[in-house]
């Protein structure tokens, strides 16, 4: 896979928003020991459940983890869901969705198609084991029956 299909350019866009990033125990485990906190004061303190799933809080319209000027604050363990921007399902099955996502994120190269860039992005989450299958993740990542339909 020669060509780019994005390369971040930490402007902070994908952390804008009330959606939510939702995270797995396992990733609260890991984030919560970054943070030098236990699990119950990193709950408390840093998500908030829509349904069943838990989502990092949002601050000024971002995600809680963000800095101006910083990026993410805990780089180092961030969330699966985080790691797979821009290959969420959505950019990965509806082609005006991608071309949505090209718009406003300056990372996505203006120049991929969008069959290259569903292509270079079904490599990349399986590369990097970010492809969901836990009941509590993210359904932007649950993409693995996109993968038998790849030829």
């Amino acid at each position: 896979m020669e060509e780019i299909a994005f390369e971040c350019q930490r402007c902070g866009q994908c952390c804008e928003g009330k959606g939510g990033i939702v995270v797995t125990l396992e990733e609260q485990e890991k984030i919560a020991a970054f943070l030098e906190l236990s699990l119950e004061e990193f709950q408390h303190s840093c998500i908030h459940k829509v349904q069943d799933k838990a989502h990092l809080k949002v601050k000024n319209n971002f995600c809680l983890f963000f800095a101006p000027k910083k990026g993410c604050l805990i780089h180092p363990v961030k969330p699966k869901v985080c790691a797979a921007w821009p290959y969420f399902r959505g950019n990965l099955v509806d082609e005006s969705a991608f071309s949505l996502a090209k718009e406003y994120c300056p990372g996505i190269n203006p120049q991929i198609s969008f069959a290259e860039f569903k292509k270079i992005g079904l490599y990349y989450l399986q590369k990097n084991n970010l492809i969901c299958q836990e009941k509590d993740g993210p359904t932007a990542l649950k993409v693995a029956d996109l993968l038998n339909n790849e030829g």
